[in-house]
């Protein structure tokens, strides 16, 4: 150690002797605050930060905050601090607890990673009223983060928040002032497609996300909304921006089975069509697609614990996606029947609210605030008078006549289609058409009769045990019948064909594949290890490629070759269903809006390829396959290379 050169004498040999006898030996001591700022934590994700240090305190289930209440915003918590990650998207219903779940990771970014924090809302009165009511509630009723309050009354005011060591700031979409001159580490966008659009600024979305910058890496932007349209806010990020979007698969708790909920298999008594009935007697019920258990809510809630996110395009699970792609902007898609706070029934109401209004708001509802879908207007260009304009002059059940006074058949065969609907022997119906085909490659054809059988017995009697007649007197029968068998009492169905074999295929429906039907060998019913007599073939239909058809055949006028008739009696529900489905350009597939049937629809498509398997176009009218024959017989064919026919022969 160097003294000063003026140090006095004595003083001089004073110090030395006392540092030659500490043997340079020092001690010192940090100061609490000091220990404080340099102590290292051990990190942890925000859902176990928010299980130990949150208090929610306006909510429904005030208290402590428990991750088993809304198991998916587990999820999206911890994905929000993943190295990768930038821009986190939730298409949400209302009544998720999301919000909630963001104002857990900014309780966490103030308590371990803090920078300046904005909240943008739809209108000054949202913002103050949350500031009030959730922000500052917030951070008061945690003990953890009540610790970086200031004290002072001036730094909780309703549209900033001044910490100790950070701020948080309000703004809302109509002020373009609040949404400039601040660098924003943490930017929360909430409702984003209630923003208000100012005619000389930029959109309010753009104005915030400029505010993080200065940030770079570091910043976290939060987009938070229950859908309206496509074309804008949350789902333009969730189709657009969005490099990965998650979806939250549920595992039944009674045969463990992971799935992708959807609202098609929500059930309710179908006499029962008053939507608060189902509503105040908790009706509805979710029917899992593995095992065929009905979930009510408890079943659902336990169903939701069990699940985990995966990516829609690569079905990894969400860590492992994030992991392996490292995705900057993830959006995830969350429908009301996942939500602890939303009944079964409630959905089931909101659909049948609908279904008795015809309402297009009410419409709007279920879809933006149900389905977390955008509104779509569908544009429909097969309207039903177009389609009641294909009717002729026969009556119901009528096969039309023979060509010319000749006698030349103009039908070849006959062919039935059946949509199964209900989940059991005594709630269940079958919607079905029969439509006879005539000869040649135009593949014209007539509906003989549509309509709908209450039982199997019933069924199989309108396709067998009944004569179809022309004019003339001329008899027919149904040659081959296609009934749709997954969804809906598939262990009925594949008994039903089993019992009917060489007459009806049960089958599936692929919106794609490489030929428009293919046959898949069917040994056990599904879910069993009970055998089906015989074995039984499952015949896959491309669905794409056949609707297609059936589009096309509708456009053509009824007096044009190729033409797709209709009987006089055909019914106005059936011109009603037949233009329930749109096809969709940008998804490439045909799509049904939900709350709309479209059974006479799928009844037609799968008598259209009854008639493909058939072969029927390829078929020769009785006049030429004579001559045929007539011809072959100067040429002996071979045994060995003789032809055998199908189960279905050529013409009848």
């Amino acid at each position: 150690m160097r003294l000063p050169a003026n140090l006095h004498p004595d003083l001089r040999v004073r110090v030395l002797a006392r540092l030659k006898k500490s043997a340079g030996k020092w001690s010192f001591s940090f100061s609490r605050g000091e220990r404080a700022v340099m102590r290292r934590r051990t990190p942890m994700p925000v859902s176990q930060w928010a299980e130990q240090h949150r208090v929610v305190g306006y909510s429904s289930v005030p208290g402590r905050w428990h991750n088993s209440i809304t198991p998916y915003s587990v999820g999206i918590m911890d994905a929000s601090f993943h190295e990768a990650v930038r821009k986190i998207g939730v298409c949400k219903c209302p009544q998720s607890g999301i919000t909630e779940a963001i104002h857990n990771c900014i309780g966490y970014a103030i308590d371990r990673s803090p920078g300046p924090v904005m909240y943008v809302y739809p209108d000054e009165l949202t913002a103050r009223e949350n500031a009030k009511d959730r922000i500052q509630p917030m951070i008061e009723g945690s003990p953890r983060l009540a610790t970086y309050l200031t004290g002072s009354a001036d730094d909780k005011s309703s549209l900033r928040i001044n910490l100790q060591h950070m701020p948080i700031f309000l703004a809302w979409s109509g002020s373009p002032a609040r949404l400039g001159n601040k660098p924003i580490r943490y930017l929360v966008l909430d409702e984003l497609d209630k923003y208000q659009e100012s005619k000389k600024e930029a959109s309010p979305e753009a104005l915030a996300e400029k505010r993080t910058i200065t940030w770079r890496h570091k910043a976290r932007i939060w987009k938070l909304s229950t859908p309206t349209v496509e074309a804008e806010g949350i789902w333009k990020f969730m189709t657009r921006e969005a490099q990965a979007v998650f979806d939250y698969h549920v595992r039944c708790p009674h045969c463990a089975m992971e799935q992708l909920m959807t609202f098609d298999r929500i059930r309710w008594p179908e006499d029962v069509r008053d939507p608060e009935d189902v509503l105040s007697r908790q009706l509805a019920e979710y029917v899992c697609e593995h095992c065929g258990s009905v979930w009510h809510d408890g079943d659902r809630d336990r169903a939701v614990r069990l699940g985990l996110w995966r990516e829609r395009s690569t079905g990894l699970e969400l860590k492992a996606h994030l992991d392996t792609h490292r995705p900057a902007n993830i959006g995830f898609h969350l429908p009301a029947w996942l939500s602890y706070f939303v009944s079964l029934s409630k959905v089931a109401a909101s659909f049948l609210r609908w279904n008795a209004s015809k309402n297009q708001v009410d419409l709007k509802d279920f879809c933006n605030n149900f389905k977390a879908e955008p509104w779509r207007l569908h544009r429909v260009d097969r309207d039903e008078d177009r389609i009641l304009a294909l009717c002729d002059d026969r009556p119901r059940g009528i096969v039309p006549g023979p060509l010319g006074d000749d006698g030349t058949p103009r039908i070849a065969a006959l062919v039935a289609g059946i949509d199964t609907q209900g989940s059991d022997e005594h709630r269940g119906y079958f919607r079905y058409v029969i439509r006879a085909f005539g000869w040649g490659q135009e593949d014209e054809s007539w509906l003989i009769q549509c309509g709908t059988a209450p039982t199997f017995p019933a069924l199989a009697e309108i396709l067998w045990g009944s004569v179809y007649r022309d004019g003339h007197g001329n008899e027919y029968r149904v040659r081959l019948a296609l009934q749709d068998s997954m969804g809906h009492r598939t262990k009925e169905v594949y008994a039903f064909c089993a019992a009917n074999k060489g007459r009806i295929f049960p089958t599936q429906g692929k919106q794609h594949q490489a030929a428009p039907l293919t046959y898949s060998p069917l040994e056990y019913y599904p879910g069993t290890q009970r055998r089906i007599p015989g074995g039984l073939r499952l015949l896959k239909v491309d669905t794409t490629f056949f609707k297609n058809d059936l589009a096309a055949k509708l456009s053509i006028a009824p007096e044009d070759p190729g033409a797709f008739h209709l009987h006089h009696d055909t019914p106005l529900e059936y011109a009603r269903e037949m233009v329930a489905e749109y096809y969709d350009e940008q998804k490439q597939a045909w799509v049904c809006p939900s709350g709309r049937d479209n059974h006479y629809w799928d009844c037609e498509v799968l008598a259209l390829a009854g008639a493909f398997a058939l072969g029927v176009r390829n078929w020769k009218q009785p006049q030429q396959q004579t001559k045929t024959q007539h011809e072959a017989q100067s040429v002996p064919a071979s045994p060995r290379y003789g032809a055998r026919p199908g189960w279905w022969g050529g013409a009848r």
